[in-house]
């Protein structure tokens, strides 16, 4: 058996017959298809066939909506010739297999193209299969056009294709020896026609495939809510306060996914992840940062006269006071790791408290407790190189 033979399998068909064989016969006509030997006649509607499209040319599924040819399919012999020829035509849109007319005909393999070259406006709705199963492979053409076609041609074999173009086909076809005969030039009202009927299929096998597939949305009016939407930054902190680590993806995350691009007006710096402590250091205590900032920006706190003494102890104990203070006000909020947020410290707030008379004080005790440090350095020298 050839690789192209045709293959018959009982089966049910798929999809909506609009393009059944044509079984009638009386005693004329059944003694032609015994001389034609076609099998299996009466029962052709009982064998389908299921022929994936698998050519790497895409221009079937993009002309058609479809991925395979559901075909029903007969074969019949030459009188005296021992070839067998198959007939195939898709039952769902009415595409007819064509090459096997020419074939038996003894056509040359450019005539078909040359057909086509004739007919302008046809060679758009036929299809030529290169690849995939080989007892597919041939010009395949819409049902109207290939029986206005096959007329010019198969006067021999008209008995033949009865059971695929119907019985009036044998009145049709145009004899040996008539101007027509072998032009293969159809009426241009065909193919229109024939066009209009491929553009209307292809909508509906288009529209069939998106109702039928689960992952495709039978109605897109629901679809505002997938418009795209700016992305916004949240306002919680960026470091993970579970893992300790910053975190893009966290538990927390509460970005909003688009396609679109941030605006200038929401647009905010990214933080590299462990980054190391040369860089971001850990985070001075608000009383030194208020110290370092007001002599950087040229308000130097003056130290007031007549200052009180005190002991050590005491000093310390102020220190720690007012510096547990301003931790307790504004660490946290500004600076901590554990609650950084988006943006930049609050200028006013920092440097209200910078001028504040709490500040100067806390200033001034942490001079005194450096100079009594350096002084108890020196007098420990002193003793030791005496």
């Amino acid at each position: 058996m050839s690789k192209d033979a045709a293959i018959f399998a009982r089966g049910k068909v798929q999809g909506e017959v609009r393009f059944p064989p044509c079984e009638v016969q009386d005693e004329k006509l059944a003694a032609e298809h015994r001389r034609f030997s076609i099998y299996p006649m009466g029962q052709i509607s009982e064998y389908r066939r299921h022929i994936p499209y698998n050519s790497e040319k895409k221009s079937f599924l993009a002309k058609t909506g479809r991925g395979a040819f559901e075909v029903f399919q007969y074969t019949f012999k030459v009188p005296g010739e021992d070839r067998v020829y198959t007939v195939m035509w898709d039952y769902n849109v009415g595409l007819v297999r064509i090459t096997p007319f020419f074939k038996c005909c003894q056509y040359a393999k450019t005539m078909p193209a040359k057909m086509l070259n004739s007919n302008p406006g046809l060679r758009e709705i036929c299809h030529s299969i290169t690849g995939g199963a080989l007892a597919a492979q041939g010009y395949w053409m819409p049902f109207e056009a290939a029986k206005a076609v096959a007329a010019t041609f198969c006067y021999h074999i008209r008995y033949a294709l009865t059971p695929l173009f119907g019985l009036d086909f044998v009145f049709k076809c145009v004899k040996p020896g008539e101007d027509r005969f072998g032009h293969m030039v159809i009426d241009r009202q065909i193919i229109r026609r024939c066009t209009d009927e491929a553009n209307g299929y292809r909508s509906a096998s288009r529209e069939s495939s998106r109702v039928g597939s689960p992952t495709t949305p039978v109605s897109t009016s629901n679809m505002s809510k997938w418009a795209p939407r700016p992305l916004r930054p949240r306002l919680t902190g960026l470091f993970d306060s579970e893992s300790g680590y910053y975190s893009d993806t966290d538990r927390s995350d509460k970005y909003l996914a688009s396609p679109q691009s941030i605006s200038p007006k929401s647009a905010f710096s990214w933080t590299a992840m462990n980054t190391p402590r040369s860089v971001n250091q850990e985070p001075e205590p608000r009383l030194h940062r208020a110290i370092l900032d007001s002599t950087n920006s040229g308000r130097g706190c003056e130290a007031p006269p007549n200052s009180p003494d005190s002991s050590q102890s005491g000093r310390d104990e102020q220190l720690d006071q007012r510096a547990g203070e301003l931790e307790d006000e504004d660490y946290d909020e500004a600076v901590s790791p554990r609650s950084v947020k988006v943006g930049l410290l609050p200028e006013k707030r920092r440097r209200a408290a910078m001028s504040t008379k709490d500040t100067r004080a806390a200033y001034l005790l942490m001079q005194l407790h450096f100079a009594d440090a350096t002084l108890k350095d020196g007098t420990k020298k002193r003793r030791a190189s005496s």
